[in-house]
């Protein structure tokens, strides 16, 4: 978890605040700041600070939250489409598409790929090439997701 603040320094500024008047582009860069806390001890600690070194007419915080932050959770809701086709594209272990698109991938990474694979896609424009390839991968493996989960049998059932 993290703490956020947004704060403005300045006891003519933090007037204007309270007046809702705007800033100059000039006071947002001098006066207006933003501060990520680790830990709510070291916000408190930060607020004491300040607190104790200016006036408190001489500064506002003006936005404050804290953002849980999951990466597990986040990454949990990210589609793996990679693991969806190796699921579900028939022969996924023997299809030359799938090797290449793990080529292009790789190349379109900045990783080394062999001197065979380099001179075959030279003149490609290897991200186009790649979004079309792994579209197609996963357009054949979602045809036969969705042929597994609704077999024609029902759809012809249902007419």
């Amino acid at each position: 978890m993290s703490f956020h603040a947004k704060i403005i320094f300045g006891k003519d500024q933090v007037k204007k605040f309270h007046k809702n008047e705007s800033f100059t582009d000039y006071e947002i860069i001098i006066n207006v700041k933003e501060y990520i806390f680790e830990t709510k001890a070291e916000r408190i600690a930060f607020y004491k600070g300040i607190g104790e070194a200016m006036g408190r007419l001489e500064f506002e915080v003006i936005r404050e939250f804290e953002e849980k932050i999951n990466k597990e959770k986040e990454d949990e809701n990210k589609f793996d489409y990679w693991a969806f086709i190796e699921k579900y594209y028939p022969k996924y272990y023997s299809c030359d598409s799938v090797l290449l698109s793990d080529i292009l991938t790789r190349k379109l990474a900045g990783e080394k790929i062999c001197e065979k694979d380099e001179e075959y896609i030279k003149d490609w424009d290897i991200r186009k090439e790649l979004f079309e390839l792994d579209k197609g991968l996963l357009c054949n493996a979602f045809k036969r997701y969705f042929d597994t989960v609704y077999p024609e049998i029902l759809n012809n059932n249902a007419s």
